[in-house]
């Protein structure tokens, strides 16, 4: 009898503990939600994740390339996912090419010269004019603006054959 009452006693407390952390996941999960929305409405950026870095892995400035250009996007203390996917420390790529203008408190538009990687990836191919052209990755969050501070990698300058 003692056992079977310890067995039930064992057993209600991990269901306890089981129901609490259910309960706070899903605090935490309407806690994002919520923030997410107030960033929309309000318009605000996200502040960048601490130590967050991108950059282009396979070209330096002053390369000279042929079409069709690979591009590698690199990234450090921050991950990539989808766009419209909230988190504190995620967001996705977009390509900058010969220096569009950029309001960066907004969400960056889909243009010729600003690429959009919503879906998360982390390569493209290009096919650009023969000639120079500048690049530049801008890591933004989940509505496509950009983080506060900016994270962008440093501008390369490539020439097209």
């Amino acid at each position: 009898m003692l056992k079977a009452l310890t067995f039930a006693f064992t057993a209600a407390l991990a269901t306890s503990a089981i129901a609490q952390d259910w309960k706070k996941s899903l605090k935490d999960a309407a806690k994002v939600q919520a923030q997410g929305q107030m960033e929309s409405k309000l318009g605000l950026a996200k502040m960048a994740p601490q130590g967050a870095a991108t950059y282009i892995i396979n070209l330096k400035d002053g390369d000279t390339v042929s079409n069709p250009v690979l591009l590698l996007f690199g990234l450090k203390n921050a991950g990539v996912a989808p766009a419209g996917t909230q988190g504190d420390a995620i967001g996705h790529h977009h390509l900058l090419i010969d220096d569009p203008a950029l309001d960066l408190v907004q969400p960056l538009p889909a243009t010729e010269q600003i690429k959009h990687f919503g879906g998360g990836q982390t390569e493209t191919t290009l096919s650009l004019k023969p000639g120079k052209h500048t690049l530049q990755l801008l890591f933004a969050d989940w509505k496509h603006q950009s983080f506060n501070p900016a994270v962008l990698s440093p501008k390369i300058t490539i020439t097209v054959k």
